[in-house]
């Protein structure tokens, strides 16, 4: 999966390495790699409502939300009985679908 900043700026993109990697896309260059997740990362979503935010989801049956800016994993939602294919969030980016 591959979702773009609405800052307009990076794009972000699920890796079957567990990471997902943030990037500049005008220079192409890879700006930060989030790691933390132990399977294959399946989504990836910015937040609509602010650019440091963004959502990931998992083989491992978890979803993570991260700081972009700083790397770091803000929470884990797990708990799910099955791998999570796909996350989003809702328009006014309160929650996470």
């Amino acid at each position: 999966s591959v979702a773009w900043n609405p800052n307009g700026k990076q794009i972000a993109s699920a890796s079957w390495d567990k990471s997902i990697r943030i990037w500049d896309w005008q220079s192409g260059e890879c700006e930060s790699v989030l790691c933390g997740h132990k399977t294959e990362v399946k989504s990836v979503a910015f937040s609509p409502t602010d650019p440091n935010l963004i959502v990931s989801s998992s083989e491992e049956c978890a979803i993570k939300v991260w700081n972009v800016s700083t790397g770091e994993c803000l929470s884990s939602l797990v708990g799910h009985e099955a791998r999570v294919i796909f996350v989003t969030w809702s328009p006014n980016g309160k929650q996470i679908a």
